[in-house]
């Protein structure tokens, strides 16, 4: 059982860890899983230990933030390709649709029966 004093500093450790929480929260939209070399990991530790970042999550953040600031001119270029991708590919959609040929291939797709009762499998006759 705690005592009167370690309840208060538990509660205080509390608050502080909600605050940190809620201060790397902030601006964050998403949670990203990755796969990294052990050479990878002792850079990311290494930060960690030299107290350049809080943990592994906020090292990895800053080192990606810092290899997006270095590359930003090919980024932005990629947005722009990227952008223009997207029309090309929207118009090709709407080309397509208007065209009718999604809804013949989707009706010709409706129309073929599987042999045998849909088991895949063509029975012998025995005739």
């Amino acid at each position: 059982m705690l005592n009167k004093h370690q309840k208060i500093q538990f509660s205080q450790m509390v608050e502080r860890s909600v605050e940190q929480a809620t201060k790397n929260l902030s601006g964050t939209k998403g949670v990203v899983s990755v796969r990294l070399s052990q050479e990878e990991i002792d850079v990311i530790d290494q930060l960690v230990f030299l107290e350049l970042a809080k943990n592994r999550s906020d090292a990895t953040a800053m080192l990606i933030r810092e290899g997006i600031r270095t590359h930003e001119s090919l980024f932005n270029e990629m947005r722009e390709y990227t952008a223009e991708l997207e029309q090309v590919k929207a118009k090709m959609q709407r080309r397509i649709q208007e065209s009718g040929l999604v809804g013949r291939l989707q009706q010709a797709d409706d129309r073929e029966e599987i042999p045998n009762g849909g088991d895949g499998h063509e029975s012998k006759s025995n005739d």
